[in-house]
């Protein structure tokens, strides 16, 4: 009886102990992102991409930001992978297109330091093209806090 309730406490004991390293590792699969906007000037030629990313893993916030030519006239052009104010972080963003008709904007983002590598992707209706008379202008209408995992 005594070597059951033993084998019973060691073999909790364990499962505890392996399961701790394996919840960090998952819970370390992604950014918490704040302030993100993106969008172009109006009657202007410049876009730009802001806001502050964190893993579980950092104990501060980095800002990452873009800002260049618009596509087109008025629309976010693609960014290749641009590092964040802390290096170690980069992102890319960029219009993807499925088939004929469904648009997609994918904000990527990599941490070299942590392995990490996560992507989000936005309906095309959070970026809407806005008319300001003499001109067009696209900028993102959507929730600027969100995570992106893995």
């Amino acid at each position: 009886m005594k070597f059951a309730t033993l084998l019973s406490l060691t073999s909790g004991l364990l499962t505890s102990a392996l399961a701790a390293p394996l919840e960090a590792r998952v819970d370390a699969q992604e950014f918490d992102v704040s302030g993100f906007t993106a969008g172009c000037l109006p009657h202007g030629t410049q876009c730009s991409i802001n806001f502050k990313a964190a893993t579980n893993q950092q104990p501060f916030q980095t800002t990452c930001t873009f800002t260049g030519q618009p596509l087109g006239a008025s629309s976010l052009p693609d960014v290749g992978f641009t590092a964040c104010e802390d290096a170690s972080i980069s992102f890319s963003f960029r219009r993807v297109t499925v088939g004929d008709a469904t648009a997609y904007y994918e904000l990527a983002l990599v941490n070299a330091e942590q392995n990490l590598a996560v992507s989000k992707f936005f309906p095309a209706t959070e970026f809407p093209l806005i008319n300001a008379g003499a001109s067009v202008y696209q900028s993102f209408t959507g929730q600027n806090i969100f995570v992106v995992k893995a």
